[in-house]
Formats: C-alpha cells, sequence, structure tokens
C-alpha cells in the first residue's frame, strides 16, 4: 500500500494568495501532474521489458506504477483546487497526443541494466524537482505544496533505491564499466531535460516559447534545487572511492548545469 494518500491531505488549508497568481509554478505544477499520472504507460512497457524477471515485474505493477500515479492525482488535484477554470483534461489530452507516441520499449536502453540506470536517473530528477518544490513551498509559507512535494519527494528516493539494487543485480551480468555508465547517465539526464518537459509545457498552450519557461526553470534551481543530492544519487551507480567521487562531483555538478538545471 502507497505510504499515504492523496486524499488524506486537506487541500482547503493551501494559501492561496500565495500562489494563486504565480504563473510559474501553475505551469510545472501542471506538466509534472501530466508525466506523473501517465506511468501506467511507462509501467506496462517496463514490465514487458523485464518479462520473466518475477520480482522486479511485480513491484513495478503492485507499488512503482500505483505510487506514480498518485503523484500525478495529487499534483492535479492541487491545481484544479488552486486554478480550477484550467481545462486539465484538454491540456493531458494533448499533452498524450504527442508523447505517447515516444513511449516506446524503442526509446530503452540496449541492456536490462543500462535501462535500469536510465530509471535511476528519472527518478532522482523526480526526486530532487520535488525537494526544490518543497522548499520553494516552505519560502512562500505555502504548507498543503510543501506537503504533497515532500511526500512525493521522499516516494521517489524509495523507487530510486528499487531500481538500484535491480541495477546492481543485472549489471553483476553486464559488467558495464564506468564509461557506459556515465555515458548512459548524461544521455538519460538530457533526454528527460527536453522531452517530457517540453511536450507538456506546449501541451498547456499558454502562448509562452518554451526557452522563456526554460529561464524561469534556471533561476528556480540557482535558489531551491538540491544538488548535493543529485551529485550524490548519480554517482551511486559508479561505486567511486571517496577520492574520486570528490573529484568527480564537479563534474556533474557541471553536467547539470549544462543541461539546465
Amino acid at each position: 500500500m502507497p505510504r499515504w494518500n492523496f486524499k488524506d491531505i486537506n487541500y482547503s488549508e493551501i494559501n492561496l494568495p500565495a500562489v494563486r497568481d504565480n504563473d510559474f509554478l501553475f505551469k510545472t505544477v501542471a506538466i509534472a501532474s501530466f508525466i506523473e499520472i501517465t506511468s501506467s504507460v511507462y509501467e506496462e512497457n517496463l514490465s514487458g521489458f523485464y518479462d520473466g524477471d518475477d520480482e522486479l515485474v511485480s513491484w513495478l505493477q503492485d507499488t512503482w506504477e500505483v505510487e506514480e500515479i498518485q503523484h500525478g492525482e495529487a499534483l492535479r488535484h492541487y491545481v484544479l483546487t488552486v486554478w480550477p477554470d484550467f481545462d486539465w483534461d484538454a491540456a493531458y489530452a494533448r499533452f498524450r497526443e504527442r508523447y505517447l507516441p515516444l513511449c516506446t520499449t524503442d526509446s530503452f536502453q540496449p541492456t536490462k541494466a543500462r535501462e535500469l540506470l536510465a530509471r535511476m536517473v528519472v527518478e532522482t530528477g523526480t526526486s530532487t524537482y520535488y525537494k526544490a518544490l518543497a522548499r520553494y513551498a516552505e519560502d512562500i509559507e505555502e504548507p498543503v505544496l510543501g506537503e504533497v512535494a515532500q511526500n512525493i519527494s521522499h516516494d521517489e528516493v524509495y523507487h530510486f533505491k528499487a531500481f538500484s539494487t535491480a541495477f546492481n543485480q543485472y549489471n553483476e551480468g553486464e559488467k558495464n564499466s564506468k564509461a557506459d555508465i556515465i555515458k548512459v547517465l548524461y544521455a538519460r539526464l538530457k533526454a528527460a531535460s527536453d522531452e517530457d518537459v517540453e511536450i507538456g509545457h506546449h501541451s498547456l498552450q499558454s502562448g509562452e516559447d518554451f526557452a522563456t519557461f526554460r529561464k524561469g526553470i534556471k533561476g528556480f534551481a540557482r535558489k531551491y534545487y538540491p544538488y548535493d543530492m543529485a551529485i550524490k544519487m548519480l554517482m551511486r551507480p559508479l561505486s567511486l572511492n571517496h577520492f574520486l567521487e570528490a573529484s568527480t562531483a564537479a563534474t556533474v555538478h557541471k553536467a547539470l548545469k549544462v543541461i539546465g538545471l
């Protein structure tokens, strides 16, 4: 069972004056809701890719998918509470129309261990994004947004650890080199940064170009993004010693900056 239930959150306590006129917050939370609530498609593809691994497939179906969809529902409910005039269903339909054709196993990494690496990158991105959102919520004194974001961040860290365990198991056979691992990490970071968010932004039909929105993301990240947390998570599959970990951290931080975080 999920560790929390979005129906238990008291959305009536949202600090509306703190968020209602915040266009950037509206866009980033709405986009996140689209991506999260589409997790049934991701789960189906992943379950097919790992067919035969009963333990992993069971976890994907019974835990991961359930929790990811709840994230989308929680965010959707937040958006519709704060911005009730927004036609979420129509925007989400536009998102699905453009995004679903891209959600195939053709876009997966060529091996099972490497695809698990890609999933670790996704979970790193989501857990740190929601951590940043929780920090922002605290800054503007909006407790409900903080509660939702913190709950989701904790779930995503748990998902990261589960994918990490599975990666280690598969990599015992594949024996991917550190260079192979770095290539996968960077490629998935770049794809997650450009693809998912841009399609979500386009689906809002706000009239704002994506480059302008990206500038807003960069400003948000500079102030709230937990770089140390992201770096630690991204370096985990490399299993570096303390000396190499310290020297690699600066490079990872630079890579995050390059992709706009």
